[in-house]
């Protein structure tokens, strides 16, 4: 159990850090690639640090019952799991992850599979991790420690704070597609439907005099092209908003590739495929 402040932040730093690395290797083994994943940029998943903070509170008096450890875990971190998930979707309108696909899920946030997995990680790390990491926490320098905290968490609140800057630039960024897609479909409509009421009336007034005739045809083309215009216009302004590229963007999309918008989820799919697209391209341009 932390006794001190000190040994509070060190446990969180530690455990967060590993949690990161748990989940670079994870995604390694899954896609055969290295994905920074995690909310943040930094090497850390602040998840990891609280869950086990709050299991080592919660069930250190309790470790050696293994039914009552592995139990306790279990339900501990998916809570704070499925915590973290509703919260972070109705702050930033995005559900960052989705274990809909897997059989035993609470609405996409926690699954039977995962849980378990977290249940039997903190077990061993309350048995047999924590006992290590808490003797260096102790005979490490605390001068060096503190200093190392102090640069650590200071690094962490500027990345908190890019992060969220970065998440409402993208919901600012999507709902601008997504106006855009929409003003496509209302123009799309008024074509077809002007298109329709002229012909019609030509076709109603085709005993009319040739002049007159011609007039209604001149006046119809006129209104389409310029309609026609003003749909150039946006579909040019819709890819401009697609291909548009801002710190941060990349990373963040492709650490949470189950991502969906509550919003605007159909440009988030959009702007998904034109990162393919880009990303792709350059690899083809590199090599």
């Amino acid at each position: 159990m932390p006794q001190t402040v000190y040994e509070f932040l060190c446990i969180f730093v530690i455990y967060a850090c590993l949690g990161w690395c748990t989940e670079v290797a994870y995604a390694a083994m899954d896609l055969g690639k290295f994905v920074n994943r995690g909310f943040l940029n930094g090497p850390y998943c602040p998840i990891y640090g609280v869950g086990v903070l709050i299991v080592i509170g919660a069930l250190t008096p309790l470790k050696h019952n293994l039914l009552i450890l592995f139990a306790g875990s279990f339900l501990l971190t998916s809570v704070l799991e499925y915590l973290t998930g509703w919260i972070l979707e109705k702050v930033f309108h995005n559900k960052w992850w989705d274990y809909s696909m897997f059989p035993f899920n609470i609405n996409g946030y926690v699954c039977l599979k995962f849980s378990v997995l977290w249940g039997l990680a903190c077990s061993f790390i309350m048995l047999i991790l924590h006992p290590l990491v808490y003797r260096f926490i102790t005979v490490f320098p605390k001068a060096a420690g503190f200093l190392f905290l102090a640069v650590f968490l200071s690094a962490f609140a500027v990345d908190c704070l890019f992060t969220v800057c970065t998440i409402l630039k993208l919901n600012r960024h999507l709902k601008g597609i997504d106006e855009i897609a929409g003003l496509l479909r209302e123009l799309s409509v008024e074509i077809g439907e002007n298109i329709y009421e002229n012909v019609t009336e030509v076709m109603e007034k085709k005993e009319m005099a040739g002049e007159l005739q011609k007039e209604i045809r001149s006046s119809v083309h006129e209104n389409i092209e310029k309609r026609r215009s003003e749909y150039e216009r946006l579909v040019k302004k819709q890819k401009e908003l697609l291909e548009t590229r801002f710190l941060g963007q990349e990373r963040l999309l492709k650490a949470f590739p189950g991502m969906k918008s509550t919003e605007y989820n159909e440009s988030l799919q959009k702007l998904r495929e034109q990162l393919k697209d880009f990303v792709k391209s350059r690899k083809e341009k590199e090599e």
